[in-house]
């Protein structure tokens, strides 16, 4: 059994894993990263016979849409990734075309991948030609999986973990592999308590809201903006949503099944107002006093429609719920204070703060799960600091630190 990472072995991003084992080509994820411009992964093999998509963000999805160019591949997920992989593969193309970037795909080449997709449930097996995989809750997201192969080992591919029980979805649990291929974004570090976090974002937008300010919420439209939603849910603030959010709850409540608590979900979006057309954001700015809105990154989106509009106000503020790659407005932000909107150097006035509510696993739960698994082996990827966590198994298990391109035995 040979492994290799067309992408995200040794960084956050572009996420793609090939297994070749008894003359079959798997293919796990095939994902790109949305920097500026786009960063994508070595090109798949022509001969996958089977890609699994572990869940629908960009970083695992983006490059799907290339593989209804191959002869054999199809591609499995839970329904809710599919529905929602389209949705931002397409979103893909729109900001590739606003941008003048020259995209991997085409909107005919989505369209084909439609044929190609199988969906499985939450907890089934596929089969096919002596081929058996097993999906799993991978926590993160809902239709987030796990994906356990079956093959000469058996492989557990974790995609994005989550251990920890959300508003949006429980946490996964762990399970017995011969090998473990596990993502390690969070290696070395640990998330402050949820709860706390929570309790210190909904005070300080109260407080905001006592001095006469708006608390703008970038956030992304997958996962987080509906996260913060039902954080927010039951405080009486004037909460209106803006972006592709919208979107995507509507899949989230088509889909009872992948949520936590479907029916707090939806009263969650019951009491929130929803920006139905660019028109109505003047009247979210008069009436709102949180404005929950994509980009996360403030990298485009909504959002810099609204910070555009409320910068200069000392009594508002900007509240961010994800992490900030590294050359992101976001981080901009963060680092110097300042944002780049139209190639305008700005100096915000608000308060800007960055709340904690990412959806991956912490260092000791990254850590718990390996242990749990009992895995030989131990395949740490998708993080660009995994020596914290190998030394922390190596005792127990062999680890391995894959590199992009480089094949390597099990």
């Amino acid at each position: 059994m040979d492994l290799q990472f067309l992408g995200g072995a040794s960084e956050v991003g572009s996420l793609g894993l090939v297994i070749r084992d008894q003359g079959r080509t798997l293919l796990f994820d095939y994902g790109l990263t949305p920097t500026d411009p786009p960063t994508y992964p070595r090109p798949a093999p022509t001969n996958v016979d089977v890609a699994f998509l572990s869940h629908a963000h960009l970083d695992h999805s983006g490059m799907t849409p290339l593989l209804s160019r191959l002869p054999k591949a199809r591609l499995i997920a839970t329904p809710v990734t599919i529905a929602v992989a389209d949705l931002l593969t397409k979103d893909a193309l729109k900001v590739a075309r606003l941008e003048g970037y020259l995209a991997p795909y085409t909107p005919s080449d989505i369209h084909s991948l439609h044929a190609k997709f199988t969906a499985v449930g939450r907890h089934d097996t596929f089969r096919h030609r002596g081929i058996e995989v097993e999906f799993t809750p991978a926590g993160h997201i809902p239709g987030a999986s796990m994906v356990l192969y079956r093959g000469e080992k058996d492989v557990l591919f974790t995609g994005d973990l989550q251990t920890i029980p959300t508003h949006l979805v429980g946490g996964a649990e762990p399970l017995e592999c011969d090998v473990l291929v596990m993502e390690s974004t969070y290696s070395g570090r640990e998330h402050p308590d949820r709860r706390e976090t929570e309790r210190r974002f909904r005070d300080k937008i109260e407080a905001t809201i006592e001095r006469g300010g708006k608390a703008i919420v970038p956030a992304f439209a997958v996962g987080r903006a509906q996260e913060v939603l039902m954080t927010l849910a039951s405080t009486g603030f004037e909460v209106y949503l803006d972006g592709m959010a919208r979107s995507v709850n509507e899949i989230y409540e088509a889909a009872p099944e992948y949520l936590a608590d479907a029916r707090r979900f939806r009263r969650a979006l019951d009491g929130v107002h929803v920006v139905e057309h660019p028109g109505d954001r003047r009247k979210a700015l008069r009436e709102a006093e949180v404005i929950v809105t994509t980009g996360g990154m403030l990298d485009g989106g909504p959002v810099l429609y609204y910070v555009g509009e409320l910068y200069r106000d000392a009594n508002s503020s900007i509240y961010l719920t994800g992490f900030q790659v590294e050359g992101s407005n976001g981080r901009q932000l963060l680092d110097h204070g300042t944002l780049t909107i139209d190639d305008t150097v700005i100096h915000p006035s608000c308060e800007v703060e960055k709340f904690d509510f990412s959806a991956h696993a912490g260092h000791s739960d990254l850590v718990r799960v390996a242990k749990e698994s009992r895995a030989e082996t131990v395949v740490l990827m998708h993080g660009d600091q995994r020596d914290a966590l190998r030394a922390a198994l190596e005792p127990t298990c062999r680890v391995v630190l894959p590199e992009n391109g480089k094949a390597f035995a099990l």
